[in-house]
């Protein structure tokens, strides 16, 4: 028994021992002669650095690898011509040898290096840089050597889908309170070691917040609603909107409307319905699970009611095909509370609503989870967060696309949803379980860095709590994203760094009218679970355009 276990090792250990020798005699060779430096006497140096550096870059184990020696080639011993070229290949028993040079003007450099097989065939693959950024030059030429021999993962040039995909990226905003994604934007040259994250401060150029107010908010917008040429701020509370002036990075209220304490606040927008650039304000409510929906002009720094208790849930969405601010309302389906066919465009003239047509929408659509998306000329896509916070994405022809792993857009603002059957009557309130539809904050569309670039801003959902528990949406701090449509589904751009508090909502706007539109995030505190009643609001605002 010990002997034939002894016959199967043997016949294992030679199986091995020839695979292995196979796999080392398909190992392509190469040399590489030092580089020919057309330059100033001071880089002359770079002839052997070079050569060294091309040397160990085409490396690849197993595949591709050095003469033995290689780094003993000296100048003196280089082909003169094609026919040496051919002999050189041969005399040093390599499948490839390589000739390069390096011509240098000022700071700028062009880089050429020629591959020569024994069949005297050849190809040159070069490059244009500068002296800081040789040896990135000299390592890019290396992959595209190394993925036209052999294809090999990652070293072959992008495809023609993939270089759109790249130039769909939009430029990040140029402010160190934003991480710029991988591969993407432009990079913000520091100081700092590269091995720490900077948070920042309370101070941090870039980044201002304002005081805390005493009240806790659902929600808010940043237009021109009084009519004095300057940015409100507008924010949604449990039972009344607030509307306040930003002085000096200071909030100060200057009017208010309440609607009533029976009443809980579910979205507010903004829309400029007569086009004289003072937007009224768009209000949904709910009393017992049915909606109420009113239109408010603050002009003057006065409530005025334009439209009262409407009985659909309305909301403001820009639509195609002109992506204008549009007033949308679905009415209340008593056997579902959500229809997605219910979806109405409206106008709003004397003193009512006039529906205009019904909107072709995803199933599970409504007036607080649906975004349009231009994507290019007569082209967008539909964007629907579900009831868990994902991102689905659709094509004009509702045809599903994409569906996003992360959360985004949660708020702790709810309503308890009807479901029942036709022919039957509604559960009592002491019998039945609650299904609670938590409205998400709304998702900003806008061109940043080009105003061809459509980017998607999205407050991240960040809470493990959150995870576990679905109904909790209170987050200890948040995070906005910017991605945009690479032609797949959504790609990260940039971000914000980690954002203190519970983000309610945000935009971008002019906020501190200052002349430049600014990034901002409408909070409140997190002062723990315990101290959910001792919340308070406040604003961030990012800058969009330091140091241009």
């Amino acid at each position: 028994m010990s002997f034939r276990r002894l016959i199967i090792f043997f016949i294992v250990a030679v199986t091995m021992l020839a695979a292995t020798a196979s796999f080392a005699a398909e190992a392509r060779t190469y040399a590489v002669y030092p580089f020919e430096i057309n330059g100033p006497d001071q880089y002359k140096y770079l002839s052997r650095g070079v050569q060294t550096m091309l040397t160990s870059r085409l490396n690849w184990t197993g595949h591709f690898e050095p003469m033995a020696g290689s780094s003993n080639l000296k100048e003196a011993d280089k082909p003169k011509n094609k026919v040496e070229e051919v002999k050189s290949v041969q005399t040093l028993g390599v499948d490839y040898v390589a000739l390069g040079s390096v011509v240098i003007v000022g700071k700028q450099a062009s880089v050429d290096v020629r591959m020569i097989n024994g069949e005297g065939h050849s190809w040159t693959k070069s490059a244009e840089t500068t002296i800081s950024e040789l040896i990135p030059a000299i390592d890019g030429i290396a992959q595209d050597i190394k993925g036209q021999l052999f294809q090999k993962p990652g070293s072959q040039k992008k495809s023609e889908e993939e270089i759109k995909r790249e130039e769909a990226r939009p430029d990040s905003p140029v402010n160190p309170e934003f991480v710029t994604a991988a591969g993407a934007g432009k990079v913000l040259e520091s100081t700092i070691n590269p091995q720490f994250r900077y948070q920042g401060g309370t101070e941090t150029p870039g980044r201002w917040r304002s005081q805390t107010m005493k009240f806790v908010n659902r929600g808010g917008f940043v237009e021109d609603v009084t009519g004095d040429g300057k940015k409100d701020l507008v924010v949604l509370g449990e039972n009344e909107i607030k509307v306040m002036a930003i002085v000096g990075q200071h909030l100060k209220e200057v009017v208010s409307y309440s609607y009533g304490q029976r009443s809980s606040g579910l979205r507010i927008s903004g829309i400029d319905l007569d086009r004289d650039g003072v937007y009224e304000v768009v209000l949904c409510t709910e009393i017992d699970r049915k909606p109420y929906s009113y239109i408010l002009s603050f002009k003057g720094k006065t409530p005025k009611v334009l439209l009262d208790r409407n009985r659909n849930f309305l909301s403001v969405i820009k639509t195609p095909p002109n992506f204008t601010e549009t007033l949308v309302g679905q009415r209340f389906d008593p056997h579902r509370t959500f229809y997605s066919k219910d979806l109405v465009e409206y106008s709003f003239s004397n003193g009512a609503l006039v529906p205009i047509r019904k909107l072709n929408v995803p199933e599970f659509s409504n007036v607080f989870n649906l975004t349009y998306l231009p994507v290019s000329e007569g082209e967008y896509k539909i964007l629907v967060l579900n009831k868990h916070g994902r991102i689905n994405l659709y094509d004009k022809n509702l045809e599903p696309i994409y569906e996003s792993t992360n959360s985004y857009n949660s708020a702790a603002v709810a309503i308890d949803t009807v479901s029942k059957s036709r022919g039957f009557n509604e559960e009592k309130k002491s019998e039945r379980m609650e299904h609670n539809y938590f409205i998400p904050m709304p998702v900003s569309v806008v061109s940043i860095s080009d105003p061809r670039k459509k980017e998607v801003l999205l407050n991240k959902d960040l809470s493990l709590a959150g995870q576990i528990f679905s109904n909790y949406k209170t987050f200890a701090q948040g995070e906005i994203h910017a991605e945009f449509w690479d032609g797949v589904g959504l790609n990260l751009a940039w971000k914000t760094r980690r954002i203190k508090g519970t983000v309610s909502s945000y935009g971008v706007a002019d906020i501190d009218n200052d002349g430049e539109d600014e990034l901002y995030c409408i909070l409140n505190t997190f002062p723990g679970a315990l101290g959910v009643k001792h919340r308070k609001t406040l604003v961030m605002a990012y800058e969009l355009n330091m140091g241009q």
